[in-house]
């Protein structure tokens, strides 16, 4: 059975105080409509991965203050994984996983930094919400694969963002992250 395509949605108001953004993993349908509420499980919760799902990268951004927020430019992405232990003990050497969850379109392994091309992000929607302002969704032309992997990962996505408003001509640079833990299989058997 063919998994669906997924997306990795990492939403932001361009006026927030801190660096930390909230983030979904859905069906890539998804990703105009997937709104947090509090008691919704999907979001920011560990990412349980699946061997072979694909996935894209999209940027949410919304401006609640209503100061201009014209448009966005991703100026460098990258993400992070740490691969965690999966065994040790006295008289076992310890045995981590993989330096990534993630392989090549060959099916190589790739190691723990994947930078992403800022080029390769468009935009996938505008618009405007009365509650949060302007809209502005990002969709990465690309897409990372799962490998054939069993472990658990810290992941870090950062994101250095170019945020234009309105009669400025001065372009805002900021840095979000977000850092979920993943799993492929579960973590004493291989993954179907």
């Amino acid at each position: 059975m063919t998994q669906p395509l997924m997306a990795l949605t990492a939403r932001l108001d361009v006026n927030q105080v801190d660096d930390g953004i909230d983030w979904i993993f859905s069906d890539i349908d998804s990703i105009g409509s997937a709104d947090r509420t509090a008691t919704d499980p999907h979001w920011n919760r560990d990412i349980v991965f699946s061997a072979g799902q694909e996935f894209r990268i999209a940027i949410a951004a919304s401006d609640q203050d209503k100061t201009g927020f014209e448009s966005l430019e991703v100026i460098d992405c990258c993400v992070i994984t740490r691969p965690q232990i999966l065994c040790c003990g006295k008289g076992v050497r310890t045995n981590y996983a993989p330096p990534s969850l993630f392989v090549d379109s060959d099916g190589k392994q790739l190691g723990a930094l994947y930078k992403i091309d800022p080029s390769a992000f468009s935009v996938h929607g505008t618009g405007i919400d009365p509650t949060k302002g302007r809209k502005v969704t990002l969709l990465w032309d690309g897409n990372l694969k799962v490998g054939p992997y069993n472990g658990f990962w810290e992941i870090s996505f950062y994101v250095t963002l170019g945020i234009k408003r309105v009669g400025e001509d001065k372009i805002q640079l900021r840095v979000f992250y977000f850092d979920p833990e993943g799993e492929v299989g579960n973590g004493s058997e291989p993954p179907n």
